[in-house]
């Protein structure tokens, strides 16, 4: 007679092949909602007043001056989030964008450096060249793991990943070396970018220009994803790859052009960090945006127009994170414990919209 051996539960993980929108905003809210309270917790054992905290962060949504510096935060992840769109439309999972936006500087900066040192290139076309040199840079470093992926079924987390590596220990030797400013007084410090070459040449203010861009940008995704040819076969290839190899799409060509203009796009997400926030090429100039850029991505559904307001609530978490530094003397350290704790929640609500978590008891023989 063959032993029996009892487990108490057995635990099933299912995707949910649909999910209402209602449960959709219900599960976001809430998850937003548990992961202050939690934060509220972790603020109160450093011996903090976790409502002072909360007042703090939400008078950065209150006051004009903060607020048009959330603006500025969200520029670049909104404009990540909307390459992201892309490459998650295909189910090309691009964790790179923090790498692409990394190669966006680096070509932008190396456009400024042509023609500060060089003089190769007049003024009135330096910024117009780099916002196109950010975005084949930033196209063409998605473009690798997207063949590979395309060619050889390489897995596109581990490729992009390890990119994002390459690509921030690329722009630490260029800033550190050849690229140094020689009247830096020896900081890693890229030249200071020319006033023609910086984002606030629209409308003196980067915020609105920036804003501009991203609305621009997320208009320019909603077309391509809703009445383009490449957009009908970017979501034939994410809902069914065998479905989209009988109809005849060319699997490579689809692959390869969605993961150019989803790293196109991120590349120019980081040009808008050196030419709109910085003004020069430094190191670690992002603080983390392209992966901040997967959250907003996941939060908005893919939607172009959700993005923008989901990347202005994410900038405003980046600004407050700064405000309770520089005011309450929080630690860096239990800043980034708050952002990450919130960014976890979301994260664990957006699983819990797509997955049904079924327990029940059984008996294994």
């Amino acid at each position: 007679m063959a032993k029996t051996s009892r487990i108490p539960y057995n635990i099933k993980i299912q995707k949910r092949l649909y999910y209402s929108r209602k449960l959709s905003i219900l599960t976001t809210f809430s998850a937003i909602i548990i992961a202050f309270g939690v934060a509220g917790l972790f603020f109160t054992i450093i011996g903090l007043n976790p409502l002072e905290v909360y007042s703090y962060i939400g008078g950065v949504f209150a006051s004009p001056t903060l607020l048009l510096e959330s603006f500025k935060r969200a520029i670049p992840i909104g404009l990540a989030a909307l390459g992201l769109s892309i490459a998650f439309k295909m189910n090309f999972w691009n964790i790179g964008a923090e790498g692409q936006m990394y190669m966006g500087m680096l070509a932008s900066t190396g456009i400024v450096l042509l023609h500060v040192y060089y003089g190769l290139i007049p003024d009135y076309l330096v910024l117009s060249l780099m916002i196109l040199a950010a975005f084949l840079t930033g196209g063409l470093w998605c473009c690798l793991p997207a063949f590979l992926k395309a060619k050889m079924k390489v897995n596109e987390i581990l490729t992009t990943l390890m990119m994002n590596y390459v690509a921030m220990y690329l722009v630490d030797f260029l800033i550190y070396g050849p690229w140094r400013d020689p009247k830096g007084y020896g900081f890693p410090l890229s030249v200071p970018f020319p006033e023609y070459s910086k984002l606030t040449v629209m409308f003196g203010e980067f915020a609105y220009g920036g804003l501009l861009l991203l609305c621009l940008t997320a208009v320019i995704v909603f077309i391509i994803l809703r009445y383009t040819k490449l957009g009908f076969e970017l979501k034939i290839v994410g809902e069914n790859i065998e479905i989209a190899r009988n109809a005849g799409i060319n699997l490579s060509k689809v692959v390869t052009v969605g993961g150019f203009i989803a790293g196109g796009i991120a590349g120019i997400g980081g040009l808008t960090i050196v030419s709109g926030i910085i003004g020069r090429l430094r190191p670690r100039a992002s603080p983390g945006y392209g992966y901040t850029a997967i959250i907003v991505v996941l939060l908005s559904a893919l939607n172009p127009w959700l993005i923008i307001p989901v990347s202005i609530f994410f900038g405003g978490l980046f600004v407050a994170g700064d405000i309770l530094q520089a005011t309450l003397r929080i630690p860096g350290a239990a800043v980034e414990m708050y952002q990450a704790l919130i960014f976890l929640f979301i994260v664990i609500g957006e699983f819990m919209k797509r997955y049904k978590i079924t327990i029940t008891r059984g008996v294994v023989e």
